[in-house]
């Protein structure tokens, strides 16, 4: 099947990603590129603006002759719509934050890397989405940490003590271990997010978080469908089994 969307990597800025967008009929762009509409400009900026960015579109292989390419279209139309996708967005101990969309529909990936100042779009494998996520963030080794799994009445608040001053205390150690680490200092948190079309319509997974804890490693927390709080090492095994799963869930 002939490849529809772009087959080389395209660094734009954000301003004129943004720009290039609003070129076509799409809904606003994805969360992890945000929009501009806190920017005002005059109708005659605007009217510059779009100009410099066909330019900057043109010298890219992107648009010829004021017309934007149909693979460029069509890679802007599989970003606004997947089929399936995975996101994250990081912040780092430093403030500096960015983020990275990895989607397909039907063979055609893509991935996207965004942060404040530009935006970098590249083909990518279509079943290989939950592996290229995972290898988009920094690489960190799985920390030692006890899996644990617990209800998130218990997470919140604690194991539940029993009334009878005589019966035989709960069990704490998969709480104490669970706020020990959240608690732990950390060089970056990534909120990483599945979601699919169901029925036409864009469905979300809650946030599967990981945490690079300070000489430690990486921990992946989230709640299960069932209501409970899990947090386990993030190896590389358990890290794609977890967004697979995630985002068969959602289908």
């Amino acid at each position: 099947m002939p490849v529809s969307v772009l087959e080389h990597a395209v660094v734009l800025p954000r301003q004129g990603f943004l720009t290039a967008w609003s070129m076509i009929d799409l809904p606003d762009p994805h969360p992890i590129i945000g929009t501009d509409r806190h920017l005002w400009t005059d109708d005659e900026s605007t009217r510059a603006l779009h100009e410099e960015t066909l330019k900057l579109l043109a010298e890219k292989g992107l648009a010829r002759g004021g017309r934007l390419n149909p693979l460029w279209i069509n890679t802007l139309t599989l970003i606004a719509a997947p089929s399936r996708e995975f996101y994250a967005f990081s912040h780092y101990r430093d403030d500096s934050h960015g983020a990275v969309l990895v989607a397909a529909s039907d063979t055609d990936g893509l991935r996207v890397i965004a942060d404040p100042q530009a935006v970098i779009i590249e083909p990518i494998p279509a079943t290989r989405l939950a592996t290229t996520l995972f290898d988009s963030l920094p690489p960190i080794d799985p920390a030692g940490v006890r899996a644990v799994s617990m209800t998130r009445a218990e997470a919140e608040n604690g194991p539940a003590h029993p009334d009878d001053p005589l019966a035989e205390a709960p069990d704490t150690r998969d709480y104490d271990e669970l706020v020990s680490v959240l608690g732990a200092p950390r060089d970056a948190a990534h909120q990483v997010y599945a979601a699919c079309r169901r029925d036409g319509e864009r469905v979300r997974s809650s946030p599967i978080t990981a945490l690079d804890l300070t000489g430690r490693g990486r921990v992946l927390t989230y709640a299960t469908g069932d209501d409970r709080v899990v947090m386990h090492p993030a190896t590389f095994r358990d890290s794609i089994l977890t967004l697979n799963d995630t985002l068969k869930g959602l289908s």
